[in-house]
């Protein structure tokens, strides 16, 4: 049905639609395809019902078919995925599940694959303008220790400084969280402003000095209360070219679906002359160019 519904889509876009207007219209939109006792259905009505119903999936089924033409992509490999995915849930015994939410295994597949598809075609997206991110996006490897005494932080950086692990000194200091080394950035909303800050301030790696936050909150009688909060870094690298791959898996997974969708319709050339069909698409759509 998509098909037909995609195929009847371009072919109503050849019959012209307008541009400029809001209320756009096809190319001899009153004439009748259906017509019944109470109800008369002219090509101008298949066109609004098929801009509601089916917008998303065109969209989905143009990127899907760019990540098909893409040489970056392996294919292959989302195919052995999926079907070994497929195969761990039928040995769990959830065929049954998938089967009644999806109609099909086939279909569940179908449903993967186009995730999986998106998802590297938002790599592909960071590693095409991975010059320009990156310029703004400082990203560094570390390990984030946090603490409720500045004693027990600076504590931890002395056990470091003794021989230690960054790790083992964090949780004999009673650490909040227990440290993993990851990739972080400017952009990453996980970061409070103070280890922004510091990081930005430095091109230091190591262990950092401790860093202090404090959060402002309103207890229930309505007093302000504060609370401290201490945070030791093990920077690792700030080389990107040394982690560029776990960079680029980052930032594949924060990018937002418009700006990847927006990059691959105006690198591809592909263009919508529909200004509803733009709106129901995304809010947040630019013109594309």
């Amino acid at each position: 049905m998509k098909k037909i519904l995609l195929v009847l889509f371009v072919l109503l876009l050849a019959a012209g639609c307008s541009a400029d207007s809001h209320l756009s219209k096809v190319s001899d939109g009153d004439t009748v395809l259906f017509k019944g006792p109470n109800k008369t259905f002219t090509k101008q009505d298949l066109y609004k019902q098929l801009k509601i119903t089916d917008s998303s999936a065109i969209t989905t089924d143009i990127m899907d078919k760019i990540c098909l033409s893409s040489k970056e992509i392996d294919m292959a490999k989302i195919e052995a995925d999926a079907d070994e995915l497929i195969n761990t849930y039928k040995e769990l015994g959830y065929e049954s599940y998938i089967v009644a939410t999806y109609g099909s295994l086939d279909a569940y597949k179908k449903s993967y694959i186009s995730t999986m598809l998106f998802s590297e075609l938002s790599k592909l997206y960071i590693e095409q303008n991975y010059d320009s991110i990156i310029g703004d996006d400082k990203p560094v490897k570390m390990a984030i220790a946090s603490f409720e005494s500045e004693e027990e932080a600076k504590q931890c950086i002395e056990d470091v400084n003794n021989g230690s692990t960054f790790d083992m000194a964090a949780a004999n200091n009673n650490s909040i969280n227990t440290p993993a080394t990851s990739v972080y950035s400017d952009s990453d909303q996980s970061l409070v402003y103070e280890v922004k800050d510091y990081l930005n301030s430095t091109d230091k790696t190591g262990l950092s000095t401790v860093i202090t936050n404090t959060a402002t909150s309103t207890d229930a009688d309505g007093n302000t209360v504060e609370k401290n909060t201490y945070y030791v870094l093990n920077v690792e690298s700030r080389n990107p070219e040394e982690f560029k791959d776990e960079y680029i898996e980052l930032k594949a997974a924060e990018a937002e679906a418009e700006t990847v969708r927006n990059h691959f319709l105006s690198t591809h050339e592909i263009k919508f002359y529909d200004q509803d069909l733009y709106e129901l698409m995304s809010s947040a759509y630019e013109e594309l160019k």
